[in-house]
């Protein structure tokens, strides 16, 4: 009985054994899972070397007349004379007579504030005549200033300063009934015909200096910390180019002490000289282009402009293909290229990343592309 039980017991044991051997067989066996190294993002850079640059800026400027003036005339009259020859747009030279009031009421207007003068010179010699016979006619008890005349003496004295004061009136009035230029001015309208008839203060003509003519710059911050050194050394060279091409030599005039109230930019006020000169002359109130040469920089880097990011830096591939991210100063630019100064790196040359994309990562290892790579690989597949 008892060798029944192991027997079926030995027989049990050996069912298992099998089953668990043909479980195993039939097992899906695990894939091992094949660790795959990253591969390295291809990138197109091109190799910059440093360079001297002298940095050009550009900005916009509107011109504007120098001593812009109203000839007026102070009296009321007729115009007795008026050079028809002067027109807007010439050019007249400093005390050229313009036009002149007919003189007949002026003149005498001058004779009588003559003979006001005369008459009041007349009436003090005969004041302090009488005034002498006064004093010695007097006695000790009658010595009041009254008596002594002393009173109307004053009086006459006043009245030959008034009469003075409205002879220099009637003489200026008289001088400038001759309207002359009071600079070298070039017209820029005329408001009457000959024989007007004119009140006192009526504009004749609108002139403005003719030895140079400003022009209103407005500069950014940015720019004015570019052009702040080379202004305390004195060291710009200033072009105005107008709007048919033509450029004209500037330099500063002032810089204005406060800023635009609705830019907030500082204004550089720029002069040229002689604008009136040649055949084509620069006209006031009209945009023009202001291009400043600034001093040279020795460690300029040209970068393709594809190559600065939104935020004003540049992508670099370091000795060990990494990639690092670094600040840059834009010195000037071109339609295609840009010229930057690297704010903390002094290597003489640079792999600058042409095209950098937004997924790029500071430290990420990366297999640089240069331009004369990918030239050589067409040639070959060709």
């Amino acid at each position: 009985m008892k060798f029944k039980n192991i027997l079926a017991i030995g027989a049990g044991m050996f069912a298992i054994f099998i089953a668990l051997v043909i479980v195993d067989e039939l097992a899906v066996a695990e894939q091992v899972q094949q660790i795959n190294e990253p591969t390295e993002q291809p990138v197109s850079v091109v190799v910059v070397h440093a360079e001297q640059h002298a940095p050009t800026v550009s900005l916009l400027g509107n011109t504007r007349a120098r001593h812009v003036t109203q000839l007026r005339v102070s009296s009321n009259g007729q115009l007795g004379w008026l050079d028809a020859a002067i027109e807007p747009g010439m050019l007249v030279p400093q005390a050229t007579p313009l036009a002149r009031l007919d003189m007949t009421h002026l003149a005498s207007e001058l004779a009588q504030a003559q003979s006001r003068v005369r008459h009041a010179e007349l009436t003090l010699e005969q004041q302090r005549h009488e005034q002498s016979v006064a004093v010695r006619m007097l006695s000790e008890n009658n010595q009041s200033r009254y008596a002594r005349r002393e009173p109307q003496v004053a009086a006459a004295e006043a009245d030959l300063a008034q009469a003075k004061l409205a002879l220099e009136s009637t003489s200026k009035r008289v001088q400038e009934a001759q309207i002359v230029a009071p600079f070298d001015a070039v017209i820029l309208s005329r408001a009457v015909s000959p024989g007007d008839w004119l009140s006192a203060g009526e504009a004749l003509f609108e002139i403005a200096s003719s030895a140079s003519m400003d022009v209103v710059m407005p500069v950014s911050e940015p720019v004015w910390r570019k052009m702040l050194p080379q202004l305390q050394s004195q060291q710009l060279t200033i072009q105005v180019v107008d709007r048919a091409g033509t450029s004209w030599p500037a330099e500063i005039r002032y810089i204005a002490p406060n800023v635009d109230l609705n830019t907030r930019q500082r204004q550089v006020v720029l002069k040229i000289d002689n604008p009136y000169s040649s055949v084509v002359s620069l006209m006031p109130n009209q945009p023009v282009q202001v291009t400043i040469q600034l001093a040279a920089e020795p460690h300029a880097f040209k970068v393709p402009q594809s190559a600065i990011t939104r935020d004003g830096m540049i992508w670099v591939v370091l000795e060990d293909n990494t990639l690092q991210k670094e600040p840059v100063e834009v010195l000037s630019k071109t339609h295609k290229y840009a010229f930057v100064r690297f704010s903390s790196v002094s290597k003489t040359s640079q792999k600058v990343v042409s095209y950098p994309l937004l997924t790029m990562l500071t430290g990420n290892k990366v297999a640089p592309v240069s331009p004369q790579v990918k030239l050589a690989s067409k040639e070959v597949s060709q």
